[in-house]
């Protein structure tokens, strides 16, 4: 209800507003400093809100229209929502002490895996495609913990209890200096989008930010 009372204020002048934001954490977390710097630029009076999460916390609050837009990793609900492909690419790998043997690999293979307690994000779909690609189920991995953002679960690993399934961007911005990151091999690689519920209708802050996004990797 506050976030409309906001949009239906914002109405009235085009150069002001909040937009609204969910990001995962990955490198595309790096791009939004610059768009946000770019834009603002061009709309000082714009405003923003910033909320991480995981992919599902994320959808559920475009859902519910706490969000205007969501960063996402593909894949994307093409039923659901509208998105912008962004040039970001992660690869996935394995969440390391420094001083494990495994650290001196480097990539991390099905056996390797298999033989380990892992904690993977907490979305079935994705702990599925995790086990696929190293062509077991998912009930042959030895699951310890599930987890939605990073820092948490990196102390499981600090704490020698598990090794942590992630994208490299997430590690990036952890910045633990006890732990590394290990591509998996064969390489693993997912996309990123900017995302909004379909048929969505926006306030002029948030129409015009993502005509600017639109505009910029038109322009790449």
């Amino acid at each position: 209800m506050e976030k409309t009372k906001r949009d239906l204020a914002d109405q009235n002048d085009l150069l002001g507003g909040t937009v609204a934001l969910g990001c995962v954490e990955s490198c595309a977390s790096q791009m939004l400093p610059a768009a946000m710097a770019d834009f603002s630029r061009l709309h000082p009076q714009v405003q923003y809100e910033l909320y991480s999460a995981d992919g599902d916390d994320i959808r559920a609050k475009l859902d519910r229209g706490e969000l205007d837009f969501g960063i996402l990793l593909e894949p994307v609900e093409a039923a659901k929502y509208d998105y912008i492909r962004l040039p970001y690419w992660e690869d996935w790998g394995l969440l390391l002490p420094k001083e494990d043997p495994l650290a001196q690999r480097e990539s991390i293979g099905k056996e390797e895996l298999l033989a380990l307690p892992l904690s993977l994000p907490r979305r079935e779909i994705v702990q599925d495609s995790i086990a696929s690609w190293f062509g077991v189920e998912r009930s042959q991995l030895h699951i310890f913990a599930q987890h939605t953002l990073l820092n948490n679960a990196a102390l499981l690993v600090e704490a020698g209890l598990c090794y942590v399934v992630c994208v490299r961007g997430s590690f990036t911005i952890c910045g633990k200096p006890s732990l590394c990151f290990r591509p998996f091999a064969p390489a693993r690689t997912t996309g990123h989008v900017l995302a909004w519920k379909k048929n969505r209708i926006f306030h002029p802050a948030a129409s015009c930010f993502r005509a600017y996004i639109r505009e910029k990797q038109a322009a790449l």
